[in-house]
C-alpha cells in the first residue's frame, strides 16, 4: 500500500508561472488573453465605485443588459479587447496600448547594436484583486 501522505503531497500539475501560458495556447493567443484580462481589470476598477446599475451601463454602452452581466461577471470570451476599449472609451477613460521588447529569457545572449540600447520603458497595468 502506497504511503497516503506522498499521494496528497505530489504536484497535480507543473506551472510555468502564469495561467495564460498554462492554458495551451499560443503566444500570440496567450498575449492576447492577457491584454483582454487588464483591459477588464482596468474597467471593473473604474466602474465598481461609480455604482451604476447593470441597466445604467448597457445604456451608456449602447448594448442590452445581458452583455453588461456577461461584462461584469468577467465572461472575457464574449468580448474582443476592442469591444472593452469601446467600453473605455465611453465612460471617458484614456486608453493606452504601450508595445516593448521583452526581456531576454534566462540562459540566453543578447547582443545589441547601437539603436537598440536605448532604456526600456516598462509596461503598466492595474492588478485586479
Amino acid at each position: 500500500m502506497k504511503n497516503a501522505i506522498s499521494e496528497t503531497s505530489k504536484a497535480a500539475h507543473v506551472t510555468k508561472g502564469d495561467v495564460f501560458d498554462d492554458l495551451g495556447l499560443s503566444h500570440a493567443e496567450a498575449v492576447e488573453a492577457k491584454v483582454k484580462a487588464n483591459l477588464w481589470c482596468d474597467l471593473i476598477a473604474h466602474i465598481t465605485p461609480l455604482s451604476l446599475t447593470q441597466k445604467e451601463l448597457a445604456r451608456r454602452f449602447g448594448v442590452h443588459q445581458p452583455e453588461v452581466s456577461h461584462l461584469l461577471t468577467g465572461k472575457l470570451s464574449k468580448f474582443s479587447a476592442s469591444t472593452l476599449i469601446q467600453y473605455a472609451v465611453k465612460l471617458n477613460l484614456d486608453v493606452r496600448v504601450r508595445l516593448i521588447v521583452p526581456k531576454p529569457k534566462r540562459g540566453t545572449v543578447r547582443i545589441t547594436g547601437a539603436k537598440e540600447r536605448a532604456p526600456r520603458r516598462a509596461m503598466t497595468t492595474t492588478a485586479c484583486a
